[in-house]
């Protein structure tokens, strides 16, 4: 299996922004979605309710957080609000209906407000497919992280897939500075690391 190995580099260039605090409806949403629905990480699956089960948690997850999905919390101010109310709010209004909310153009502070902390700009995430450096949406390119959910059992992708319990534990406390899957200890053939066993 070839492995390509790729740095990123990206420059972004975040707008002048208050430090952040959570607004009580991000709170609420928040709590809404990872505690009263208890939602899945869309990509493990794991819930607030099985995080401490290792078959249910198979990457070892610690929390489930939300990710803010169409437009990150710290770029709110640099959304240009006809763009937003021309191209994301009608798709907002097909995908829910929801005419009180999307039936008219956003103001800036409407979308400022939504941006913080509306159910629909939220996904819930563990905090592995959230921040980890090798399998989160904060680190990883777009095509690598989507598709993580839809992979075979087993496909090691990123070379962040544990087999066990134990070696979700030990993969959860790699060094933030690794970014390239080794070959474990007692694999003498490398060139079929990563490989599955159909299982």
């Amino acid at each position: 299996m070839p492995i390509e190995r790729r740095t990123l580099h990206e420059v972004a260039n975040y707008p002048p922004h208050p430090p952040r605090t959570a607004s009580a409806l991000y709170t609420r949403n928040h709590h809404r979605l990872v505690y009263e629905e208890d939602r899945p990480c869309l990509v493990c699956g794991v819930r607030q309710s099985t995080l401490h089960d290792p078959a249910q948690n198979p990457y070892g997850a610690t929390q489930l957080e939300t990710h803010h999905r169409i437009v990150e919390w710290s770029l709110a101010r640099a959304v240009d609000i006809a763009k937003f109310n021309h191209r994301i709010r009608p798709g907002l209004l097909r995908h829910t209906n929801d005419t009180a909310t999307y039936g008219h153009e956003f103001t800036q502070e409407e979308l400022i407000t939504w941006v913080e902390g509306h159910a629909d700009n939220l996904w819930v995430l563990c905090d592995l497919h959230h921040r980890h450096p090798l399998i989160g949406i904060h680190a990883i390119t777009g095509p690598i992280w989507g598709i993580q959910d839809v992979l075979v059992d087993g496909y090691d992708l990123t070379g962040f897939t544990a087999e066990s319990p134990v070696e979700a534990a030990q993969l959860t406390t790699l060094p933030l500075t690794t970014g390239v899957p080794s070959v474990p200890q007692g694999v003498e053939d490398a060139s079929t690391f990563g490989q599955t066993s159909g299982h």
